[in-house]
């Protein structure tokens, strides 16, 4: 039996509101709907030993237009939104959503072949705010009023 997969990229600014940089890999200098063809590879699902998933990595070539899209893209704290699906190997038509993933553009590299676009947690609140959202009683019930805990 044959698998075959497209990942579908989506650069979204800050605020949620997509950007007209959307992206596939998978039918070469054709689009699929409204997303142009891009041959790149993601690191996503990637995690630490400790399988946190903090992290992940976007590589494609390196061009005048793909390092000014990463540099644009750090720059403004863009989101990565990557979203994979299985293709009908009969046709080549969208099959299932197998994964979305949500990532923030901590920022890029590049050598003279590649642009590494580094992405992290949408969480990560280092280097930007985290979401204004506070865990509260009606969120999620009984909250903790020490730092102790004891399992029992």
């Amino acid at each position: 039996m044959a698998f075959a997969f497209v990942n579908y990229v989506t650069l979204l600014e800050s605020d949620g509101t997509a950007t007209a940089y959307l992206y596939q890999n998978f039918s070469v200098n054709q689009s699929r709907g409204s997303f142009a063809y891009l041959p790149f590879a993601i690191t996503t699902g990637a995690g630490t030993r400790g399988g946190d998933r903090s992290t992940a990595r976007l590589v494609t070539a390196a061009n005048q237009i793909a390092v000014n899209i990463a540099s644009e893209a750090s720059n403004n704290m863009y989101f990565l939104q990557v979203q994979t699906r299985a293709v009908n190997i009969s046709d080549f038509s969208d099959g299932s959503l197998i994964s979305t993933e949500l990532w923030r553009v901590a920022g890029y590299e590049m050598d003279t072949e590649r642009v590494f676009l580094n992405l992290t947690s949408p969480l990560d609140a280092v280097r930007t705010d985290a979401p204004r959202r506070v865990l509260s009683t009606e969120l999620v019930g009984a909250l903790p009023t020490s730092g102790s805990l004891v399992v029992s």
